[in-house]
C-alpha cells in the first residue's frame, strides 16, 4: 500500500497539471525559424540573437572577472569549478592531440565549448522568448498570425487561455490570383495595382473577420460590397480592420505578435554557422602552419596518380562538407529543443514541462562538447600528413606520435 505522503504527491501534481491545463494554458506558439529584428540600427538590423550571444559575452567576462580577481594556490569556489572545468578540457586535448598540439589548441577548443554551452543554457532562463516588445499586426503590416495582448499598466500582457488568431492566406492569395499577372492586352501597371489593393482588402477582411468573432468588435465588414481588386471595396474592407483594431485598443488591447528580446543564439542558423566558420579557420590555419601550405594542400591536391589525385578531391569535399555538419547539427538540435519546450508548455503549463528543460540541460551541453571535440578531432587530422601514422610504428617521426605512445629510444 502507498503511503499518504506519496499520494499526496502524486494527487498535487495531477492537479496542478489539471489547473495548468484549464485556466493558465497560454496561446499556441508562434514558430519563427530566423531571428526577429527588435530595432534597425541605421542600415544594421539588431535581431534578438545577437542581443542574447552579447549577453553571453558579458557572463563569460563576468565569471571570468570574478574567477581570477582573488587567486589562491588552493582554489576554493567559482575558481574552484572554473579550474576543474578547464583542467578536464585541458586533459582530454592533451591526450588527444599531444602535449605540444594540446597546448596550442586548447584555447579554441576551450572558447568554443563554453560560449555554445553558456549560449544553450541561458536560453532556458524564463525571460527568452517571453519578454519584448509587441509588433502590431494590420492590414498593412500583416503577418500570417496574431494575438490579442492586454496593455495593463504600459505593459503588453499575454492573457491565460488567449488564443492565436490565424489568417487563412492561402485564401487571401487564391482570391487575388486573378491579378498575379496581366492578360494580353491588359496594362501591367494596371493589374499590378490591382493585385496590391486586392491583397491589402483580403487582409483586412480576414483580420476584421476574426476580431469579430474572436473578441466582439463590429468592424462593419459586411457592409462592403464590391469584389476583389475593386479600389472602393478593398479600402472598405481595410477601413473595416482598422475599426475593429481600434475598438480592441479602446479596452486596452492590443493586436499584434511578440518580439522577444532574448532568443537562444544557436536557434538563428548565423549563429552556429559564423561559429563553424571560426573553427574551419582555424583547423586550416593548423594545417598550413605545421606542414607548409604546398604540403597541406598536397592533401586535397595530390596529382601523383589518379587514385591519390580522385582520393585529394574527396578529402577537399569533405573538408566543405564539414562546415554544413558543424552548422545543422548545432542548429538543428537547439531548434528542436525550443520547439519542444514551447510546444509542451503551451499543451500543459506546469509541471509536465520540467523534464524536457532536465533534457535541454543535458543536450545544451552535449552539443557544446560534441561540437569542440569535432574541432579538436578536425585539428588532429589537419596537422597529420599522409603516412603520418607509418612513420610513427617505426618511431621516425615522435611529433606526431599519438598521446601515451613515447617516440622509441634510441639505443
Amino acid at each position: 500500500m502507498k503511503s499518504p505522503k506519496t499520494f499526496a504527491i502524486v494527487v498535487g501534481a495531477v492537479v496542478l497539471m489539471l489547473v495548468g491545463l484549464l485556466f493558465f494554458r497560454g496561446p499556441k506558439p508562434v514558430i519563427e525559424i530566423k531571428a526577429e529584428t527588435i530595432i534597425d540600427i541605421g542600415p544594421f538590423p539588431l535581431v534578438n540573437t545577437y542581443v542574447a550571444s552579447l549577453l553571453v559575452v558579458i557572463v563569460l567576462i563576468t565569471v571570468a572577472f570574478l574567477a581570477t580577481r582573488k587567486i589562491n594556490l588552493i582554489p576554493s569556489g567559482l575558481q574552484n569549478v572554473v579550474e576543474a572545468v578547464m583542467e578536464a578540457l585541458y586533459n582530454i586535448c592533451i591526450n588527444t592531440a599531444g602535449e605540444k598540439n594540446g597546448r596550442r589548441f586548447f584555447p579554441v577548443i576551450m572558447t568554443i565549448f563554453t560560449f555554445i554551452w553558456i549560449a544553450n543554457w541561458m536560453a532556458l532562463l524564463p525571460f527568452f522568448n517571453a519578454i519584448g516588445t509587441v509588433e502590431k499586426v494590420n492590414a498593412e503590416e500583416f503577418h500570417n498570425q496574431a494575438i490579442v495582448f492586454s496593455d495593463t499598466a504600459g505593459i503588453s500582457l499575454i492573457k491565460s487561455n488567449q488564443k492565436l488568431l490565424e489568417f487563412d492566406k492561402v485564401k487571401i492569395t487564391a482570391a487575388c490570383a486573378v491579378f498575379e499577372t496581366a492578360k494580353p492586352g491588359e496594362d501591367a501597371a494596371t493589374v499590378e495595382k490591382q493585385h496590391e489593393s486586392c491583397i491589402s482588402g483580403q487582409r483586412g477582411l480576414a483580420i476584421a473577420t476574426k476580431l469579430d468573432q474572436k473578441e466582439g468588435t463590429d468592424s462593419g465588414a459586411g457592409a462592403c460590397h464590391g469584389a476583389p481588386g475593386e479600389a472602393e471595396y478593398d479600402e472598405c474592407l481595410v477601413h473595416a480592420s482598422d475599426k475593429a483594431i481600434e475598438e480592441i485598443e479602446a479596452d486596452g488591447k492590443r493586436l499584434g505578435l511578440l518580439v522577444p528580446y532574448f532568443r537562444s543564439m544557436n536557434t538563428d542558423i548565423n549563429s552556429p554557422l559564423s561559429i563553424a566558420i571560426m573553427a574551419m579557420i582555424f583547423i586550416e590555419f593548423w594545417g598550413i602552419t605545421t606542414l607548409g601550405v604546398f604540403k597541406y594542400a598536397g592533401k586535397f591536391f595530390n596529382v601523383s596518380s589518379p587514385i591519390n589525385f580522385f582520393v585529394g578531391i574527396l578529402e577537399f569535399i569533405a573538408e566543405l562538407a564539414r562546415l554544413i555538419s558543424f552548422t545543422f547539427r548545432l542548429f538543428g538540435n537547439m531548434l528542436a529543443g525550443e520547439i519542444l519546450l514551447l510546444v509542451m508548455t503551451f499543451l500543459i503549463p506546469f509541471l509536465v514541462a520540467l523534464p524536457f528543460y532536465g533534457l535541454e540541460t543535458f543536450v545544451g551541453i552535449i552539443q557544446a562538447f560534441v561540437f569542440a571535440m569535432l574541432t579538436l578531432v578536425f585539428g588532429v587530422l589537419a596537422v597529420s600528413a599522409h603516412g603520418d601514422h607509418e612513420e610513427d610504428e617505426h618511431g621516425e617521426d615522435g611529433e606526431h606520435a599519438p598521446a601515451g605512445h613515447a617516440p622509441a629510444a634510441a639505443h
